[in-house]
């Protein structure tokens, strides 16, 4: 059967290739600019698209892995820039866009490259907090995309002249992803009373943390929607980065380090009508022992469930972390004005906030992390031709 439509089609493919090579194993392209990337061949021919294989990326997938035949003797020819091999045993073909392949090639010199590499700050990032005018964002999709940008590198956005009315909460939401809710409904009020029921609402100091770490997973992206300011200047945003508080305390506790990647702790809420309770480690690590995602909450932590050596290490390292994010060094204040919202990244920055005695009105929901760095991605290959983003 042959394959006659291109396996994967990309932008800007122009004399990609100056050279392949193949064997029953593995398939080797010379690349323009001198690197050679190695694709096996049992990659290649899952990795066909064809419509009697089906697409990975749509979910319709028809040749399956136990499909594949013993040996994957080829043929690979070159045609500009589009890579054709010929599975002799099956009688397939198989067409892959040059530049699609070179967006994947698995050297670790590639691959490496392309992992995302966030940009990690301190209280002077007070000086340059990325900002975006929320107007322009409506109109303009590079704008748009500049806030997606900013929370990817950064955690964190200024959205300004957004609109001063309760609804526009959602509506900032909506241009960003999806509200996800909860048993707080779709949109949190942050409004000062002298008996709440939850301290967010009491005018009082709040240590940095990240929200809601007792849910699995715990809210992605969050939006703070300022409606009225505290005519006292209090209520100050304080914000930390969670990635450069992790990478410090590496460097400072490298043992104590080891244990906030590995041990999970566990955070609850119960009370009348909920009963929540997740678990993971402080600070979550990838395949490559990247920053992946940070959870602290003294105040919504529950009792250690460890073996017993582990109880006074954990609770030390733990001290140690929490002394650490309190460290004004690390703090960015901010003063959310009336029409302001801050867009940021709850896997990766802290927030706290300063004490007040005026009448302060802030809107608090959140949406997910998958639709919003899907929308992200689509964006970046819609304006920039970008592929395969991590």
């Amino acid at each position: 059967m042959e394959a006659s439509h291109i396996a994967r089609k990309c932008t800007e493919s122009v004399n990609l290739v100056t050279g392949v090579s193949s064997d029953e194993h593995r398939v080797t392209i010379t690349w323009h600019d001198g690197h050679q990337s190695v694709f096996h061949t049992i990659w290649l021919r899952d990795n066909c698209s064809c419509d009697s294989c089906g697409d990975h990326s749509g979910g319709h997938r028809f040749f399956e892995l136990n499909m594949m035949p013993d040996g994957l003797s080829n043929r690979v020819s070159l045609n500009d820039d589009l890579v054709k091999i010929d599975w002799e045993k099956e009688g397939h073909t198989t067409v892959f866009d040059a530049a699609w392949l070179r967006s994947l090639c698995y050297s670790d010199r590639e691959r490496l490259t392309r992992r995302h590499k966030p940009v990690v700050w301190d209280s002077s990032l007070t000086e340059y907090l990325p900002r975006v005018n929320y107007p322009d964002a409506l109109e303009k999709p590079e704008q748009l995309l500049e806030i997606y940008d900013a929370v990817r590198t950064y955690g964190i956005c200024l959205l300004e002249d957004v609109p001063k009315y309760r609804e526009g909460t959602e509506e900032i939401a909506g241009l960003l992803s999806f509200v996800r809710e909860t048993h707080y409904g779709r949109v949190f009020e942050i409004i000062s009373s002298p008996n709440p029921a939850v301290i967010a609402n009491a005018p009082v100091p709040l240590r940095p943390h990240t929200d809601e770490n007792f849910r699995e997973p715990p809210p992605g992206i969050m939006i703070f929607h300022s409606i009225r300011a505290s005519e006292d200047g209090g209520g100050k945003s304080v914000m930390t980065d969670g990635f450069r508080l992790a990478a410090d305390f590496k460097e400072q506790y490298p043992n104590e380090y080891e244990l906030l990647t590995k041990v999970p702790i566990p955070h609850r809420r119960f009370i009348k009508g909920v009963g929540l309770r997740a678990e993971a480690p402080v600070i979550s690590l990838d395949y490559f022992g990247n920053i992946r995602e940070f959870r602290l909450n003294e105040r919504t932590m529950g009792p250690l469930d460890l073996p017993v050596d582990l109880i006074e290490p954990v609770y030390s390292a733990l001290s140690k972390m929490f002394t650490l994010s309190y460290d004004s060094k690390y703090h960015v204040s901010y003063l959310l004005k009336d029409g302001e919202a801050l867009v940021f990244d709850n896997a990766r920055v802290l927030h706290a906030r300063t004490g007040f005695n005026g009448n302060r009105h802030v809107r608090l929901t959140h949406v997910g992390s998958d639709e919003f760095y899907s929308r992200w991605r689509q964006l970046r290959h819609e304006l920039n031709g970008d592929l395969n983003l991590i």
